[in-house]
């Protein structure tokens, strides 16, 4: 790491301490992931701001476990401290441990300092690339949506399991997002993509808005994230980066619900052109960070992304050159980036999933 740089993180840089870790655990942080060793004692230099920190246990056979992790909001030379719990194979918070321990070791960190590996910073790519997949998460979106002290959870929700149909879906399903609809203590906005019209809906209203789903988009922001779109693009980021750090199937299916309602607003991409330029902007770099058989096996199963960003093309306004020179970079990074292309409105023999299809009414 370059000097100056350490000694201005010296200054401002935050600090991971994690005690009693096992020798050949995964440990990482962002982009960086390490296999430790038996004197680590965390991570120093963290720069302010968001982070994601993770862990997975290795068996004696030299299999990975689940990857288990939480988000932090780092605050200036801030110190959190955390201790490995063998009986559990988890982590305990400073909730859990004698606060007087806690200050003790808050106060002597530099006794810890030759065990604590630097942030890594060199090169900086790795953490300019993460800034931008997390850039519009905001400190309240992860407390709403992870309220377990920023907690990546994979385990099923109780009231889930009060279903005796659900292990028969199981047994049945195993693939990503289907074996499990939501983790314990993950409370992502929830909204029915098969409901997106007023109570009370007329039928043509109900063909209307289940076309368009203006309706339910806009009912969202304003009840949900305060009119400030940017926050609904920090939930599409939070989905992402569960999915991408730590295969969590709640963030894939929120990930899906998401990106389907935005790719299905005709009259909404009129009225807020630029939510949907920051949109694709979001999207593309996502789909930037996807390893090509991440993207194939997951992104893409069922035709998902085809589905939805033919779908999206068809609500493009004719009328908005910058809506469309914007759709036209991203067809093309996904035709360079996956050798794959988007299937044009006439003649594809692609259609929506049945699930996803719009409802239609008589009139």
């Amino acid at each position: 790491m370059d000097q100056d740089l350490a000694n201005k993180l010296f200054e401002v840089g935050a600090f991971v301490l994690f005690l009693d870790a096992p020798a050949n655990l995964e440990f990482g942080i962002d982009y960086n992931a390490w296999t430790i060793g038996p004197l680590f004692k965390g991570v120093k230099l963290i720069p302010p701001g968001l982070h994601f920190i993770y862990f997975s246990t290795t068996s004696k056979e030299g299999k990975e476990g689940i990857r288990t992790g939480f988000f932090h909001f780092f605050e200036s030379r801030e110190i959190l401290v955390r201790q490995w719990n063998p009986q559990i194979e988890d982590i305990r918070d400073e909730s859990e441990l004698d606060p007087n321990q806690v200050e003790r070791l808050r106060y002597n960190i530099r006794e810890f300092d030759r065990n604590m590996g630097p942030y890594p910073l060199d090169p900086p790519v790795y953490y300019e690339r993460w800034k931008k997949l997390t850039n519009y998460i905001t400190p309240g979106l992860v407390r709403r949506i992870l309220p377990n002290n920023g907690k990546v959870s994979h385990l099923p929700d109780k009231s889930a399991n009060l279903n005796p149909e659900n292990d028969v879906a199981i047994a049945k399903d195993k693939r990503l997002g289907k074996a499990i609809e939501k983790e314990e203590g993950m409370e992502f906005t929830d909204f029915d993509l098969r409901r997106s019209f007023p109570k009370g809906a007329t039928g043509e209203e109900v063909t209307r808005w289940s076309l368009d789903k203006s309706w339910l988009a806009r009912e969202l922001l304003k009840k949900v994230y305060h009119h400030d779109y940017q926050v609904m693009l920090g939930e599409l980021q939070l989905a992402f980066v569960c999915l991408l750090m730590a295969q969590n199937f709640s963030g894939f299916n929120q990930w899906k619900n998401l990106v389907h309602l935005l790719c299905s607003c005709t009259e909404l991409i009129e009225e807020k052109p630029d939510m949907f330029i920051d949109f694709m902007d979001v999207l593309q770099f996502q789909l930037n960070e996807c390893p090509e058989d991440f993207y194939r096996d997951i992104l893409s199963e069922n035709n998902f992304t085809s589905v939805m960003l033919k779908t999206f093309q068809r609500n493009i306004p004719t009328s908005n050159e910058s809506l469309l020179k914007r759709y036209k970079k991203l067809k093309k990074f996904i035709q360079v980036k996956f050798d794959w292309e988007i299937p044009g409105d006439e003649g594809s023999e692609e259609e929506e999933e049945e699930e996803d299809a719009p409802v239609i009414v008589d009139l």
